[in-house]
Order: structure tokens, then C-alpha cells, then sequence
């Protein structure tokens, strides 16, 4: 071999002896494994990568080194690789990855020729891991297996101590600076950790550097070793783990982690591994054997485990029980103290002591920012070294922290936040190394730190709470953050901490500050003068509410998941206030009730209802198992009562000032005027009133509103009557008040023309607009109180009533009744003067025992058989005589009376509750129909409803009759039998009738607003002046009672502006039954069993009287466009009026026969049936129930053929006993329902559990007649 090719050979060499590779730098003891480096570290790194790249830091200002430092930190801001390392944090990984850059970076370096750069990537991996090991002096808490693992890759990458070649590479003496080969000097000033030591225990360096002379004689690497081989078993035992997995665990990482510190020492001083195996116990094999024994008295270093130490001492320096006596070896083994613990535990003291002090110095400024950690970086390398020598554990290391800076927080040495920063401190090593893995003492150690912990900031929290209700979250943050981490660390329940009874004296306070802040705050109010004292309470709810809000919207979950601020608070204030309102409830009633102007505003008081009623609904909602005994509806009940009395007195004044405000001029398309709607507005205000109130008691809130819906029907009656009153008085003006308007108009000509010489003519009545939307008000009013009714939900208040009522206790106030006396007609009437007509005006007074007038009916003209169909309501307690006075009204000086009769309104006579039919004669001369019905009056919501409903149906009765009446005697006038007989005497004497053609049907068609348009039908232009025919032609009949079409044509217009649509109908309906009414009249007599003095009309006069029928007909239906729908112009009347023409020419024989067979046909149909009870105010309780009874009234099947055949017999001679006879079997008939009635009403009362009451067989005796 060439002497090149040895020095080749032996240059190769040289480089494999010092290169070491990946897998050799790596490769550890068996079961090491990847150890985690702190994630604060890459910021660190990144820093000092920085700055070697820019050329700031003189240790690393080698172009090369920048070069390659340069390259690595260019891939070291890239997210992707910095986010990997910070998920990894493996110290291998980032070493890894450096040596790769610094591949590609010195394999292109022209002056490494060869595998000289293989030699130059040992030295800057070596440079790298100098690097990692400089980021990591400033950290806390690095763990010492981190440090241990670097510094052995820094001992396999170091170079030898000299070079048996002598080889240098360019590369290393220009890098001999920053290289420096691995030696141990000897002074002080090569030692920062020894420098440091000397600061912190205030010695100089001379002394220090004495010290360190007589130490560096024993302290040696062979004493070490020497120490270590001498078999001595290492101070942990079995029994300071809780497993036997925890042992084997602390046993594979203890030795692993000597053998790595081994293997450093040894690659520092190469020449321990030549020692003599007596000398040195480093192994052939490259492993290290030690032995861990569990035994207590091997040796002086077994006879104290490390792990059985107290952490409680009083003197650092006391010596280890046991005989000190042992092999000579140990006796001068100063690398770890005989108490390792309490050194370390004192140092850290020290340590923290001396930052804290620099912290506080002058030389730092109040803005500069300093670590929660306290730790400086010098202190924390000296801890860790100190640690990793001294063999202390990471979980004593965190723990001592944690005991020491809770200490220095109860003397107030440190604030809050460093008591966070050191618990992460044990939640990184709990993370490493599960809490089953430490060593018993420890866990002991950290479970009484928290434990003190927890009692610590427990107290802070129970103080804290005498803030309320003005705490805030961000006050006991900091506490609760502690808390809860210790908490769920679950160390208290191994520290034996009863927990519940800590959290129960916190809840106790903040009860006691609750009642403490509501005491306060109640006689802070009630010491403000004033006479309202209510208005205390009422701040107090306001001052409850805003704090119980604020405190549930900062606390919305309990504090520790157990103390529940909102509740606690809740709990004893509220039942407080509660006791305080009932205590006061004398006082408050009698400043609410004193005068007019009580001290107390009835609206506080209900504010007060309310407020307390949402402190009571909270204190339900945070404190359901907390109940207070505070009947609120009672409580408050008396109140109401009281308003709704207020209440119903001013309904007088409401219907006043609606009334009052009124101008009764059409608003809106509905035509009602102003008043209505005001009123009705009122009568909703209380009803809203009510409903807010949300009443919890439905029974009571059901009585309010039946005694409301009285106060309802009260002002509807007292608006009934006031409009009534109005209204008459448009329609029977005064004549100094009003003047009827005249029309000179043809129509009117032909009216006086047509009327018989002598007889009183009739003025046509035209009617106002305000009449109308008078009348429009009233339906209006039905439909705004069927609205109400719904808005109240009557008939569900109703039943609440009735299952939910009381019993109800023996009555002490007599029962009320209520009858409905309907003054239906008279006949035989004659007046006391000498009349040639005996026609009269006639009218019916209705006055009790004291003469006091109860009810009185409208005037009817010029007849001695009116007919009033008007019905009264009276209500009475015990049996009330009434007088039925008949007078005929005189335009001057008193009203004659015609005759008085006498009605006894007895409760007990009318109990079947049906309608009686009572014809009464009058003590002069004729009778008088009274239709008599009785009802109990109850205190009921639907009956006081269907009164008010009963009010206005009567009141538009009224109203519709009287406009009724005001037509009625034109109608009468213009559909007579003298005009009937004109109309025939005209055609027998030959008069010129062809004028009356004109224009007719336009006329007609004018009457319902057709447009100009449409067709008319004029006359033939060839037809002349003629003698009239014999026979009429339907326009000649037509003409005879075209002033009628001319007055409905003048008030159609009228009524079709100002009335609504459902009024007009109402209005036509009524006026075409007046006129089918006046056409019976004119055929047939009305039904009695008087013989009648009337005489049928000739053929030609019913043929006139149907053809009238007919154009009236024709007139109001107008083909679908008029007002009245053709199925209510063909009515019942409507058939009974045309089968008058079918027997109208009968025989009376025929007749007779006929009437006979009619009435077995109705006998037969009534046999089933049953009377009907009269109709009752609660079946006109709403719209809905009206509109019912309607229905099946227009169901029943009326059979009246019977009766029209009687009305025709009265006018054929010898027929009154037939007469007589058939309205005998009718009453009969009646007579025999009545029956049938009262004996199902009988059998009712038998059925159990009924509430009506027994009816007594027999009619009790009339009572005398009052004198």
C-alpha cells in the first residue's frame, strides 16, 4: 500500500472516528423515548435564528455557520413546518431537519473537498443543539430529560482532545474561536451557574472560587463513577409507588436516564472509559447497571428513600437518621444532597426570593412587563441543573413551585395571577407522566397544595360575595378560575376536603348579605316622606327586579356549579317583601279608600299587584322549591271589587260624553256615527285593564268580569234609551221645534185628490239623515258587543263559573225575577166622546201599586184595534201588581183614558217558565192581548250579556217600528178601499186617463238609481186620447198608486245614502210587511170572534188589490237590484196574503168545511209536540245564539190557511159561533202544550242532581189587589 494510500486510508479513518450519523446520534438506551421540548421554545428560536442570520450574534458570525443557520431559518418561518413543530414538539425532529439544510448547504461548498463537509455537519449540528440548549436557559420548568438528552448529543458530537494525525481542516482552524475543544476550567468566571450561585447567597468570588478549588479535588468524574460502581442501591423503593406498573415505570426512566448522563460524561472525558473496572463502571456493552433495590438499610444512600421525605423541615442540614457509619466511598458524595427535597425546595425559596426583590428594585419601571413565573433565566438553569443532578423529580419540582408561590400569595409577596401560571406548571407534568405514575408522596405533596388552594380562594370567593347585588364577574374570575381547577383536578378528593360544607357557608353569606342589602334598602325608602305608601314597595319591586335581572344575566349558571347567586338572593328577599306587603295590607287599604283622592292611586295598587306578582312568578321560576304561603288573588281581590264599582259609576258620565260629542253624522262605509265607537272604547278599557291583569284565580277573575258585563249592559241600556229619545224626537217633532218640510210636487196633489171628502188628510213623513245613523249606531253597537263578547270568551268564563263555583250558602236576599211583558194588541176599543169615525190614537201605560209609570208603548193612529207588539223587561222580588191603562192620546189638554186592567207578575204563577198569552178586559169596554214570560234574573255574564244584546235588538225594534209607523198611514191612505173604489168610479164615468200613461215606468226605474241608459217603455206614439174601457189595464191600476211609488222614490234615496246595508234591508223587509199587512186588511178583517162589519170586495176590486201585490212586488225586488232578496218578499205573509184569493169566492159552507179539515190536520201535527219555553235572554247572548233562534223560528212550519179561512167567514152572516167554536179548540190546543210542557219540566226536576227547583203542582192564589 503507497504511502498516499495509507495517509488516505488513514484520513478516512479520522473522519469516521469523529463523524457521527444519524442513527448513531439518535440511538439511546432501550426503552428511551421522544422527549417534548416547551412550546415557547420555537418563538425563542426563531428569534436567535434571526439574529445569527443577520450577523448580531458574535458567537455564530462564521459565514458558514450563517449560511446554514440562514437556510434552516428560511424553512423555519414556513406555517406549515412551524405549526408541525409546534404540534410534535420532538427536539429530535428540529435537529433532523437542520441537518438536512446544512447538508445541501456544505455539500456545494467549494473549499470542503471530499468528505471534508461529513466532518463540518458534525460541528455545526453541534453548534445547532448548542443553540437549542441556549433557547432553553430562559425557560421554565424545561424538563431535565430534555436538557439530559442534549447534552449527550452534544458529547457524541464532540471532537477528540487531540488528533494522533495531526489533521486540521480549513473549515476548523478558522472556526478554532467558536469551536473550542470541551475542557473544564477551573475559575469562577468560566462557571455561570457557580457565578449565580454566589449572587444569590451574596458571596464574593474570591470566597466562591476557594470553595470551588477544595471541591474540584473530590468533585471528579472518577469519584462519580466511583460512587455509582460501588453497588450502593439508589434511594427508590417499591412501596412509594402505588402499582407495581408505576415502579417498573420510574425504574426503565431512571436508568435510562443515567445511562444518557453516563454516556455524556464519558464522551467529556474519554479517558473513564480506560479506567480499570474498579476505577470506573462504565461496561463493555456501552449500557449501564445499576442496582435499584427496594431494601432500607444497603447503604447510607437506601436508608431514606428520596420519596419518603416530608416537605416540612425546620433545619436543611439535619443528618439522615440511620447510623452514618457505611463504605467510605459514599462518606464523601457531595453531588447530591442527604435531603434532596429540601434542598431543592429552600433553593427555589432563595430563588424566588432574590427575583421577586429585583422585581420590586428601582431598576425595573412600573410598565416594564415581568414574568408570572417569577423565575429568572439564570434561576431557572441553576434549578434545572440542580434537579437533574440532585435526581428530582418533575412532579415534586412542579408541585414545590405551586406550595412555595401559594406561601408567597398569602403573605402578599406575589399577585393572583402567578397562582395560574404555576398550577399549568403541574398540568404539563400530569400531561407527561399520569398522576397513577408519581410517586406517592408526591401526589400527597400536590393533594394538600390544592386543598389549601381551594380554602384559600373559597375564602376569597365567601368575601367577595358582600358586594352583591352589585358583584360582577369580572370580580371573582380570577377566584373561580382557581377553583374550578382545582376542582376538577379531583386532588380534594383525596385531600378529604368537604367540599359541600365549604360551598354551604358561601351560600350562607350571600342569604345574609341579601337580607342585609333588603333591610337597607327598605328603610332607605320608606324613610322618604310622603303620603303614598305604596310607593316604598313599588321602588322596592323596581330595585328587586333590576338586581335579580342584573344578577341573572352575570350569573346565568350557579358559581362552582353549586352556589346559584340568583337564587340564593331570590330565595330570602322576595318571601322578605312578601311578608312586608302583608304586614301592610291595613294601611294600604285604608290610604287607598280615604275620599275621592285617596293618599293611595288605585292604579299603585295595581301596579303593586303586579310588580308582586312577577317577584313571586321569579322566585318560582330560581327557587322552585322555595314557597311563600301569600295569598296574592285575596290579597288584592278587594281592590278590584272596589275598582270595578269606580268603575261602573262612571259608565253614566262615558255614555254622557259620547252622546254629548256626537254631531250623528256617518263615518266610515258602515254609516255609524261617532258616538259608538267612543263609547265602546271605554267600556274596553276596563276589559283590558282586566285581561293584563292576568288574574291567577280563574273563578274570581270569572266573577270581575260578570260583574263588568253588568256594568256593559248598563251603559248599553242607558245609550238604548238615550238614542231612543233622540230619535223620537226626530221623528214627532214639535211644531215650534221643527217644521216638516212640504213638497209641492204632483204626487202630492194626487194624494189630496184622491182622499175622501171630509176625511183627515195624511202628510207624507220624509226622513232626516241623523234618523238613520241613529239607527245605524244600534247595529253597529250589536256587532261591537258580539266583538267584546268574543274578546272576553264569555261562554268559557261562564263555565269556569259554574265548575269552580262555591256551594252556594242559604240565601238571605230574596231571589230576583225577571219578566218580559209584551203589550201585543187591543180591539174593541171606544172612545168616550161621540166620534163619527171612532177611529183612535191610541197608546198603553204600564204603572205599579205606587202609580209610578214602569213602561209605556208608542202612539198607534186612527184605529180601534191597534196593534203595539212592544215588550218590556221588569224585574221584581216578590209579586208586583201592575195597571194596564189603554189612553187615546189628545193633541190638547190630558189623554182620556179608555179602560185599565190589573196583571199580577207572580213569580210562583209563571215558574214553568213559558209564555203565557193573557187577554184582559178592561173595566169599560174591549180587551187587551198581554204576552207574559218569566226568567230568573241571575248574576250571571251571559245573562247580562243577552240583556244587553236584548237592549239593542228592542232599541232597533223600535227604531225600525216607528220608521214603520211614520210611513204606515201613507201607505194605508194610498193602499185603501176608497182608493180602490175611486179608481172604478173613475173608469164608470169615462175620465181621460191616458196623462197618467206619461212616463211610469221610467219613474219607476228612477225610484232605484238606474241610469239614463237603460230602456224605458214608452207608449204606442199612434195610441190618442180615448174614452176609457171598460176593463183597467195594469197601468191605469199601477197609476192609482203612484204617489206611493213617488214617496218611496224620495225616501229611498235617503235611506239608501245614510242607512248601512244590513239597516236598509231590516228597514224594507219591515215596510213590505206593512204593506203586505195593509193588503190583508184591505181583503179580510183580522181574526176574532166578533162578527164583522166589513164586506167583501168585488171580483174586479181583488183583482185590483192582487195587482198592486204584484207591482209592489215587482217594485222592491226590481229584478235582483232592489233592497229586499226575492225569497224574504215571497214569505209566509206573502202565501198567506195570495191563498186569501183561492177561497175568497168560496161558499160558506165550503169554507167551514174546509176550516174544519185544516184544523184536524193541525191537531194531528201538534199531537208530538212540545211549547217551547219562551225565548230567554241567554239565547240572545251573542250574534251566533241570535242568529240560531232565527233559524229555527224561520224551521218552523206555520199552518195558517185555517186561520185566513176564519178571517174570511167574519165577513159572511151567522158564522160567529163557527168562529168562536175554532178558537175555542185553538186555546185548547195551547192549553194542552202548556201542559205537555210542564209535565217534562216535572220530570227534569225528578231526574237527581238537578239544579232546578220543584215546581209546586198548584198555582198559588192570586194576591189581593192593591187599594
Amino acid at each position: 500500500m503507497s504511502r498516499r494510500s495509507l495517509g488516505s486510508f488513514a484520513h478516512d479513518k479520522r473522519l469516521s472516528k469523529y463523524r457521527v450519523t444519524d442513527d448513531e446520534l439518535f440511538k439511546d438506551g432501550p426503552n428511551s423515548k421522544s422527549v417534548k421540548f416547551p412550546d415557547k421554545l420555537i418563538k425563542v428560536l426563531e428569534q436567535k435564528l434571526q439574529d445569527i442570520a443577520m450577523g448580531k450574534d458574535p458567537a455564530y458570525s462564521d459565514q458558514l455557520v450563517r449560511r446554514t443557520m440562514g437556510k434552516f431559518y428560511g424553512q423555519f418561518m414556513v406555517d406549515s413546518f412551524k405549526r408541525q413543530m409546534k404540534e410534535n414538539r420532538k427536539i429530535e425532529e428540529l435537529i433532523l431537519m437542520f441537518a438536512t439544510h446544512a447538508t445541501g448547504v456544505l455539500k456545494k461548498e467549494p473549499t470542503l473537498t471530499g468528505d471534508s463537509w461529513k466532518f463540518e455537519l458534525n460541528n455545526h449540528i453541534a453548534l445547532f443543539v448548542k443553540l437549542l440548549r441556549e433557547s432553553l436557559r430562559g425557560l421554565n420548568h424545561v424538563s431535565p430529560e430534555l436538557l439530559g438528552r442534549l447534552d449527550m448529543y452534544t458529547a457524541k458530537l464532540g471532537p477528540a482532545q487531540s488528533s494522533d494525525s495531526g489533521y486540521e481542516s480549513s473549515s476548523t482552524s478558522r472556526d478554532r474561536d467558536s469551536i473550542a475543544s470541551l475542557t473544564i476550567s477551573g475559575h469562577v468566571s468560566d462557571m455561570p451557574l457557580v457565578k449565580t450561585v454566589a449572587a444569590l447567597f451574596r458571596l464574593s468570588e474570591s470566597s466562591v472560587q476557594k470553595e470551588v478549588d477544595q471541591l474540584r479535588t473530590l468533585c471528579t468524574e472518577k469519584t462519580c463513577l466511583k460512587n455509582i460502581n460501588a453497588g450502593a442501591p439508589f434511594p427508590g423503593r417499591r412501596e412509594d409507588f402505588e402499582s407495581e406498573d408505576a415502579w417498573q415505570h420510574w425504574k426503565t426512566l431512571e436508568t435510562t436516564q443515567l445511562q444518557e448522563m453516563m454516556m455524556a460524561i464519558v464522551q467529556f472525558n474519554p479517558e473513564l472509559a480506560k479506567s480499570t473496572p474498579s476505577d470506573a463502571c462504565y461496561p463493555p456493552s456501552g449500557h449501564l447497571h445499576l442496582q435499584l433495590s427496594s431494601s432500607r438499610h444497603g447503604s447510607i444512600s437506601s436508608r431514606l428513600s428520596l420519596y419518603g421525605l416530608g416537605v416540612d423541615f425546620v433545619d436543611i442540614t439535619a443528618p439522615e437518621d440511620g447510623d452514618e457509619d457505611g463504605i467510605e466511598v459514599g462518606h464523601h458524595f457531595t453531588y447530591i444532597p442527604p435531603n434532596p427535597k429540601r434542598f431543592y425546595k429552600r433553593l427555589l425559596e432563595l430563588c424566588l426570593i432574590a427575583d421577586l426583590e429585583l422585581m420590586l428594585s428601582p431598576e425595573v419601571d412600573d410598565n416594564d412587563e415581568v414574568s408570572l413565573g417569577i423565575l429568572s433565566a439564570l434561576h431557572i438553569d441553576l434549578l434545572n441543573e440542580c434537579a437533574i443532578r440532585w435526581r428530582i423529580g418533575h412532579s415534586y419540582r412542579a408541585s414545590c413551585f405551586l406550595d412555595l408561590v401559594k406561601q408567597f400569595y398569602e403573605r402578599n409577596d406575589v399577585p393572583l395571577e402567578c397562582i395560574p401560571e404555576a398550577l399549568q406548571n403541574v398540568v404539563r407534568v400530569m400531561h407527561d407522566m399520569d398522576l397513577d405514575k408519581w410517586p406517592l408522596a408526591d401526589v400527597d405533596y400536590v393533594c394538600n397544595i390544592y386543598g389549601g388552594l381551594f380554602n384559600i380562594f373559597l375564602s376569597s370567593l365567601y368575601h367577595s360575595m358582600d358586594s352583591i347585588p352589585h358583584l360582577k364577574p369580572s370580580e371573582i374570575e380570577p377566584y373561580l378560575t382557581i377553583l374550578e381547577h382545582v376542582r376538577d383536578s379531583g386532588f380534594l378528593d383525596r385531600f378529604n376536603v368537604d367540599v359541600n360544607a365549604r360551598v354551604s357557608d358561601v351560600q350562607t353569606r350571600v342569604r345574609q348579605v341579601a337580607l342585609e342589602s333588603f333591610s337597607t334598602k327598605l328603610r332607605e325608602l320608606q324613610s322618604t316622606p310622603g303620603v303614598n305608601r305604596a310607593l316604598p314597595l313599588l321602588l322596592m319591586t323596581d330595585e328587586l327586579e333590576k338586581s335579580t335581572k342584573a344578577l341573572d344575566k352575570r350569573f346565568p349558571e350557579p358559581i362552582l356549579g353549586k352556589i346559584d347567586v340568583v337564587s340564593l338572593v331570590v330565595e330570602v328577599q322576595i318571601p322578605l317583601f312578601v311578608t312586608e306587603v302583608q304586614s301592610s295590607q291595613k294601611r294600604l287599604f285604608e290610604s287607598s279608600m280615604n275620599g275621592p283622592t285617596p293618599d293611595i292611586p288605585i292604579q299603585d295598587i295595581f301596579a303593586l299587584y303586579r310588580r308582586t306578582k312577577t317577584l313571586i312568578s321569579m322566585l318560582a321560576a330560581f327557587a322552585p322549591e322555595q314557597r311563600v304561603d301569600f295569598n296574592l288573588t285575596g290579597f288584592f281581590e278587594p281592590y278590584v271589587l272596589q275598582w270595578l264599582t269606580n268603575t261602573d259609576n262612571k259608565t253614566s258620565n262615558w255614555v254622557e260624553a259620547a252622546i254629548a260629542a256626537d254631531k250623528f253624522q256617518a263615518e266610515g262605509t258602515e254609516g255609524h256615527s261617532s258616538s259608538i265607537v267612543d263609547l265602546f272604547d271605554s267600556l274596553r278599557s276596563p276589559i283590558d285593564f282586566l285581561q293584563d291583569l292576568e288574574w291567577e284565580d280563574e273563578y274570581q277573575n270569572a266573577r270581575f268580569f260578570t260583574s263588568l258585563s253588568k256594568t256593559i249592559a248598563k251603559a248599553v241600556e242607558q245609550y238604548c234609551r238615550s238614542v231612543e229619545t233622540k230619535f223620537l224626537a226626530e221623528m214627532f217633532p214639535r211644531p215650534n221645534d221643527y217644521l216638516q218640510p212640504q213638497k209641492s210636487s204632483a204626487w202630492l196633489e194626487k194624494a189630496r185628490q184622491l182622499a175622501i171628502q171630509g176625511e183627515k188628510k195624511i202628510e207624507p213623513f220624509n226622513f232626516q239623515p241623523e234618523s238613520c245613523v241613529k239607527l245605524n249606531n244600534v247595529e253597529a253597537a250589536r256587532k261591537l258587543l258580539d266583538n267584546m263578547y268574543n274578546q272576553i270568551e264569555v261562554d268559557k268564563l261562564a263555565g269556569v263559573i259554574s265548575d269552580s263555583a262555591p256551594p252556594v250558602p242559604e240565601k238571605v236576599e230574596r231571589e230576583r225575577f225577571l219578566f218580559s211583558v209584551k203589550i201585543v194588541l187591543a180591539e174593541g176599543l171606544v172612545s168616550g166622546e161621540a166620534s163619527l169615525t171612532n177611529k183612535l190614537d191610541t197608546f198603553v201605560t204600564l204603572s205599579d201599586e205606587a202609580g209610578n209609570r214602569l213602561a209605556k208603548t208608542r202612539t198607534i193612529y186612527e184605529t180601534a184595534a191597534p196593534r203595539w207588539e212592544e215588550t218590556f223587561d221588569i224585574s221584581v222580588d216578590k209579586p208586583l201588581w201592575l195597571m194596564v191603562s189603554v189612553r187615546d192620546r189628545a193633541l190638547v189638554g190630558k189623554h182620556d183614558t179608555l179602560g185599565r186592567a190589573y196583571l199580577c207578575l207572580d213569580p210562583r204563577r209563571f215558574g214553568d217558565l213559558m209564555t203565557h198569552d193573557l187577554w184582559m178586559d178592561l173595566d169599560s169596554s174591549g180587551r187587551v192581548l198581554v204576552r207574559v214570560s218569566m226568567e230568573g234574573e241571575k248574576d250571571d255574564i251571559q245573562f247580562y250579556f243577552g240583556r244587553a244584546f236584548r237592549f239593542l235588538k228592542r232599541a232597533e225594534s223600535d227604531m225600525l217600528r216607528i220608521f214603520i209607523d211614520k210611513m204606515s198611514p201613507f201607505i194605508r191612505q194610498c193602499l185603501s178601499r176608497s182608493v180602490v173604489k175611486t179608481l172604478l168610479k173613475a173608469n164608470s164615468l169615462g175620465l181621460d186617463v191616458n196623462k197618467a200613461l206619461g212616463n211610469v215606468t221610467a219613474l219607476y226605474r228612477s225610484a232605484l238609481g238606474s241610469s239614463a241608459s237603460e230602456v224605458q217603455i214608452p207608449l204606442p206614439s199612434g195610441e190618442k186620447p180615448r174614452v176609457r174601457p171598460e176593463e183597467l189595464s195594469d197601468v191605469e191600476i199601477e197609476q192609482a198608486i203612484l204617489p206611493l211609488f213617488d214617496y218611496f222614490d224620495a225616501n229611498l234615496q235617503t235611506l239608501n245614502t245614510y242607512l248601512s246595508e244590513t239597516a236598509k234591508e231590516k228597514v224594507m223587509t219591515r215596510v213590505w210587511k206593512e204593506i203586505l199587512t195593509v193588503l190583508e186588511g184591505l181583503l179580510v178583517p183580522p181574526l176574532s170572534e166578533v162578527s164583522s162589519d166589513m164586506k167583501p170586495l168585488s171580483d174586479k176590486e181583488v183583482d185590483i188589490v192582487f195587482k198592486w201585490l204584484k207591482f209592489l212586488r215587482d217594485y222592491f225586488y226590481a229584478g235582483g237590484e232592489g233592497p229586499v232578496p226575492l225569497e224574504v218578499l215571497q214569505n209566509q205573509k206573502y202565501r198567506d196574503v195570495v191563498s186569501i184569493r183561492l177561497y175568497y169566492d168560496w161558499s160558506t159552507d165550503e169554507l167551514m168545511e174546509e176550516c174544519v179539515r185544516m184544523m184536524q190536520q193541525s191537531l194531528r201535527s201538534s199531537a208530538g209536540t212540545i211549547m217551547k219555553r219562551a225565548k230567554s235572554v241567554y239565547q240572545q247572548r251573542n250574534l251566533g245564539t241570535i242568529k240560531e233562534r232565527k233559524k229555527e223560528k224561520q224551521q218552523e212550519k206555520e199552518i195558517t190557511n185555517g186561520q185566513t179561512i176564519m178571517q174570511i167567514l167574519r165577513m159572511r152572516p151567522g158564522t160567529s159561533d163557527f168562529i168562536a167554536q175554532q178558537l175555542q179548540i185553538l186555546t185548547q190546543l195551547q192549553q194542552d202544550q202548556e201542559k205537555r210542557a210542564k209535565q217534562a219540566e216535572a220530570r227534569k226536576v225528578s231526574r237527581p242532581n238537578n239544579s232546578v227547583k220543584k215546581q209546586n203542582a198548584d198555582l198559588p192564589s192570586v194576591p189581593p189587589l192593591p187599594s
